[in-house]
């Protein structure tokens, strides 16, 4: 199994129907968020508000422009319709509370923000208030692809995470070399808890193409996303290098830990790595024994991604570090 260093490139993973707009154009898009499910709000004394990159981040209740509306047929859904520069956005919705501006009641505290790519006109983005993007980092080894020539040729993902959009067409799908790994191209995008389908495709000079995938027809890759998740996959092989959906079946405690993190029933665990949320390993163990302590006094506090490698591929979980 691979240590790999990733780069993080953020997009959304709602379905965008389209072609990629070279160059800047100032689109209409509609933001809409459901808050049935936010506690604590009320509608009484709450307003809600949008923010960010197309508003230059702007306070949440300092500019009226970014206060959003009850929609006419659900009170709890809010809506506002804005323009924007094409290409990547972020944002995030924010509770402003009788009126006073504040950052403090974001969805979340931190990052990551919401981010998303138009890509043309008068496209409408549905959220559920809290719904957190999870992030999620593609590898996939490029060995085993006999006609890959990295002097020519350009590895992308496409799939139902970005309505399969041609690969060549969209930047932000295409994969980079891993520093560390020959042969290794990675990519980690932030993706909503769902079930997707997926494949990789050479670009070969830079021309889209559908012609150059893993294999020409047949069944396409598929992930379950429920929490952030790291995913190795060998070019052509449709089982990568592990199962995808693997339940996390070691004992890990306590978690939120403070100082010193346990994991219990590691007799057939190899190694143990730890990412931050960007996806950078911060922590290395070689393992052999049944039960591990990690002494993470050094950590800042935060939200890391665990990778427990055995014989028979990984697993991944998550905890807090206080």
């Amino acid at each position: 199994m691979r240590k790999t260093t990733f780069k993080l490139l953020a997009l959304t993973m709602l379905l965008l129907i389209g072609t990629w707009v070279m160059g800047q154009a100032k689109f209409t898009v509609t933001f809409t968020v459901d808050m049935t499910n936010a506690d604590p709000f009320d509608p009484a004394t709450d307003d809600v508000y949008i923010s960010g990159s197309f508003a230059g981040w702007a306070q949440p209740g300092s500019d009226e422009t970014y206060k959003m509306a009850p929609s006419a047929e659900n009170e709890m859904i809010y809506t506002i319709t804005l323009q924007a520069d094409s290409g990547q956005v972020q944002y995030k919705y924010f509770r402003v509370i009788n009126g006073e501006a504040s950052w403090d009641n974001g969805e979340w505290a931190g990052d990551p923000n919401r981010v998303t790519i138009l890509l043309i006109d008068n496209l409408t983005f549905n959220n559920v208030w809290g719904n957190k993007p999870q992030f999620v980092t593609f590898n996939v080894d490029m060995s085993t692809a006999e006609e890959f020539d990295p002097d020519t040729d350009d590895v992308y993902i496409a799939g139902s995470h970005a309505a399969w959009q041609m690969p060549g067409t969209i930047p932000e799908l295409k994969m980079t070399p891993s520093p560390e790994e020959q042969n290794v191209y990675t990519l980690t995008l932030l993706m909503y808890k769902g079930t997707y389908e997926y494949k990789y495709f050479r670009v070969i000079n830079g021309e889209p193409s559908w012609d150059n995938g893993e294999w020409d027809a047949g069944d396409n890759r598929q992930v379950t996303v429920d929490s952030s998740m790291v995913i190795n996959d060998v070019w052509g092989q449709l089982s990568g290098i592990f199962d995808h959906n693997v339940q996390f079946t070691y004992e890990m405690y306590p978690n939120p830990v403070t100082n010193t993190l346990f994991i219990s029933g590691t007799n057939d665990v190899n190694k143990i790595e730890i990412y931050d949320v960007a996806g950078k390993v911060i922590r290395t163990m070689e393992v052999s024994g049944e039960k591990v302590s990690m002494n993470l006094n050094d950590l800042q506090s935060g939200v890391y991604i665990i990778s427990i490698q055995n014989d028979k591929g990984v697993q991944t979980s998550k905890f807090i570090k206080n």
